[in-house]
């Protein structure tokens, strides 16, 4: 494959800064990092040296401000990369990124080479005239932004770069779903006895309540449980083990699999035992008993060789469509998980590139299939609407739920939200420099061990969405009324920007209801 990839400097950098000042100096300083990673793991494929030839960046231009970034202007030129300059050409600090940037793409199109993929790095909305084009030319495109994104560019590109796949695979950065290692100045435990005791206390304990529970036990709520009955486990880094998912790694129950990309601990003697929810429980269905059953019957007709990238997600469309159209409920998406590697086994260690489980299944045409969350704000089902009651959810009202999607926000009840930012708070304007991963693990920690059970990636999630759209990290909040009121103009402006509509008081008053009582706030005009 052909590759013509153009870089806007200036916008992916302010935008990596803003969530990581370490992503941005490695996209920065290390080009080659992230590009061997765009020509060999991009797609989720395994491009052995044999046939690297098959995907080649063969045009490699970056735009950037001499005045602002020089110094980064070495490691692209010696990434392969044409720098072309656009110093600053008005008061503003405007530049000539935008007119150079399609122009060139434009060159390429009409060049004798003909490229196939067409890759853009810039969140400038923008260039969704030049996307549509290229589409129009029959050329694949596709898009990664440090940045808010509108819903018409990233309809435009045939595939958009998850930002946390950028910094965890491209970056080798960690992610807020990554185990901190222990930190070196712990000691070891002295009383090995007394370890040797607990640990089986501990093994008992995850035991009872996971082969008590009827679905897979979330990870949170586990470790929440085992915090409740054995004070200072957390604070004593999990009994050395240095964070919960080494703890349960190191336990090795072998009754239990720990699933930690879906973060549920799931009861493998009971995976062909459970039964779909009967009508009284439709707010908490069961796992479909047909997909439970199927993936006993077939896990020996699973494939034995590795499927293409395209074989694979064709399989898995197939899997998913037949597993929710024999469910009578909504499928839960950490039994959706299992049912795919059990019949998928190369899935087994990965979602093929994707982050996540859900990250994966966006990528599958499974339409007319729909997402969503039970009314408890964090079970993943997906659902027929056309044979399925639509989940009560945990927004109810249309017209926020529409402010949260414009916001790139997830469905989530209002008091949640006030809780990340009251706990976000204490890491703005500090002189320590403002780690996404890092600041998500220490909110999600602190509001688990508050009674809020919360992944670290949900957590990252609404923080990225909230800076992207405005929110300054950097600055210091003296009350959290005030960050809370800042979060709100957020949401509103992206949605006056995505409807072109102003806000008026009913959508005020409506925004305002579903982020509840939890103080007198005014939110913005």
């Amino acid at each position: 494959m052909k590759i013509a990839l153009f870089v806007d400097f200036d916008n992916v950098y302010s935008g990596l800064r803003r969530i990581s000042a370490e992503a941005a100096e490695r996209f920065s300083r290390q080009p080659l990092r992230w590009l061997s990673w765009l020509t060999t793991g991009a797609d989720g494929e395994n491009i052995d040296d044999t046939s690297r030839d098959r995907r080649r960046v063969l045009v490699r231009r970056c735009y950037l401000n001499p005045v602002m970034y020089q110094k980064y202007r070495r490691p692209f030129h010696e990434a392969g990369f044409e720098i072309v300059d656009c110093p600053p050409m008005t008061a503003t600090g405007k530049t000539s990124t935008d007119i150079h940037l399609v122009l060139d793409t434009m060159d390429a199109l009409l060049d004798d080479t003909h490229f196939d993929e067409f890759v853009v790095f810039s969140a400038d909305a923008d260039f969704s005239p030049v996307l549509r084009r290229l589409r129009r030319h029959d050329r694949r495109t596709v898009v990664f932004a440090a940045g808010a994104m509108s819903e018409s560019y990233k309809a435009s590109a045939d595939r958009v770069i998850d930002i946390q796949t950028f910094l965890h695979d491209a970056l080798e950065l960690p992610s807020a779903e990554d185990e901190e290692e222990l930190p070196m100045h712990i000691a070891p435990p002295v009383d090995a006895a007394a370890t040797a005791d607990l640990r089986r206390r501990l093994a008992d304990q995850v035991r009872s309540i996971v082969l008590k529970a009827e679905l897979p036990v979330r990870l949170p709520a586990l470790a929440q449980s085992l915090q409740r009955e054995n004070a200072g486990l957390r604070e004593g880094l999990w009994d050395g083990a240095g964070s919960f998912g080494n703890l349960m790694r190191q336990l090795g129950i072998p009754e239990i699999q720990f699933d930690f990309p879906n973060a549920v601990a799931i009861d493998l003697q009971r995976m062909g035992e459970w039964r779909a929810a009967d009508a009284t429980r439709q707010t908490n269905p069961l796992p479909p008993a047909s997909a439970i059953e199927e993936t006993a019957q077939i896990e020996a007709e699973a494939p034995s060789q590795q499927l293409p990238p395209t074989e694979l997600k064709g399989a898995a469309e197939e899997i998913v469509k037949r597993s929710v159209a024999e469910s009578k409920t909504p499928v839960h998406l950490a039994v959706l998980g299992q049912v795919l590697r059990r019949r998928l086994p190369q899935l087994a260690t990965g979602w093929a590139g994707a982050p996540t489980l859900a990250a994966f299944l966006q990528q599958l045409n499974i339409e007319p299939l729909q997402r969503a969350l039970l009314d408890n704000g964090t079970t993943a089902v997906l659902y027929d609407p056309a044979r399925h009651e639509p989940p009560a959810g945990v927004v109810g009202d249309r017209l926020v739920i529409g402010m949260l999607r414009a916001a790139e926000l997830p469905e989530m009840r209002g008091a949640d939200l006030v809780r990340i930012l009251e706990n976000s708070r204490q890491h703005m304007g500090t002189a320590e420099s403002f780690e996404i991963a890092k600041v998500s693990r220490s909110v999600a920690i602190s509001m688990t061990g508050d009674g809020f059970s919360i992944s670290p990636r949900r957590v990252a999630t609404v923080l990225q969405a909230m800076i992207f759209g405005g929110l300054d990290a950097t600055k210091a909040y003296a009350q959290a009324q005030d960050l809370i009121v800042a979060s709100m103009g957020v949401i509103l402006s992206a949605w006056a920007r995505e409807t072109q509509v102003q806000p008026d008081d009913e959508a005020r008053g409506r925004l305002l209801a579903w982020l509840g009582p939890t103080s007198e706030i005014l939110i913005p005009e």
